[in-house]
């Protein structure tokens, strides 16, 4: 086995791996000889990303992650990212298939990012709308509900950057833990999104038209 390290040059990207994220400094390339199921040799190479965090001295190496496990979060010249990124990034490794807590995850990232200076921006959201004056955001989240072991499982069916996921015993708390979603998301955002759901279960219809009564609305 061989290892080469490359050293990068500013302006760094930030990137980022299993909700850890840093300024790649280098990569750390390992050469290996595999043996195949013929018999033959052949060589390997896994890249590395060598990191600096922000609270501390010189570079890390991620030897769990490869840089195609890794997204760019953005450079040192452009320290933000978009909203459509960011949550991107949450999905990426959070997906719709467990329990995880999505919006606390999300609050880690973005956590972490502002410890690198990194703001969450909709620069690319507003150029869509160039010339034009935007008040708020409306976003249409589908909902899908199946029943679990005695409870109500609802989550989103994957296609927006909010990710929705909850579970409730009845009806009355799956309202409520719609809403607080609903109402998390929204201040998440700074209030620039107005969040809606639909579904196409009739039978949680009226869950849906409670929310919408129930839902707070941002005076923008």
């Amino acid at each position: 086995m061989e290892t080469q390290i490359l050293n990068l040059q500013a302006p760094f990207e930030y990137i980022h791996c299993n909700g850890e994220v840093g300024k790649h400094i280098a990569t750390l390339i390992v050469y290996e000889a595999m043996k195949g199921e013929d018999g033959s040799y052949k060589l390997e190479s896994h890249s590395h990303p060598i990191v600096k965090y922000w609270n501390a001295p010189g570079g890390v190496v991620w030897n769990q992650a490869e840089l195609t496990d890794c997204d760019v979060v953005c450079d040192e010249n452009s320290l933000g990212v978009d909203s459509h990124s960011f949550f991107r990034m949450v999905r990426k490794k959070w997906g719709i298939e467990n329990d995880t807590d999505y919006r606390e995850k999300a609050k880690q990232l973005r956590e972490t990012l502002i410890d690198y200076d990194i703001m969450i921006s909709d620069e690319e959201l507003l150029a869509k709308y160039k010339n034009m004056i935007i008040h708020e955001w409306n976003h249409n989240i589908m909902l899908i509900f199946e029943k679990k072991e005695g409870k109500i499982v609802c989550s989103d069916n994957g296609k927006s950057q909010f990710p929705i996921y909850c579970e409730a015993a009845t009806e009355d708390e799956l309202v409520d833990e719609l809403s607080d979603q609903c109402y998390d998301w929204e201040r998440f955002t700074d209030r620039r999104v107005n969040i809606h759901f639909e579904t196409e279960q009739e039978e949680y219809k009226d869950v849906i038209e409670r929310i919408e009564i129930e839902r707070p609305t941002w005076d923008l």
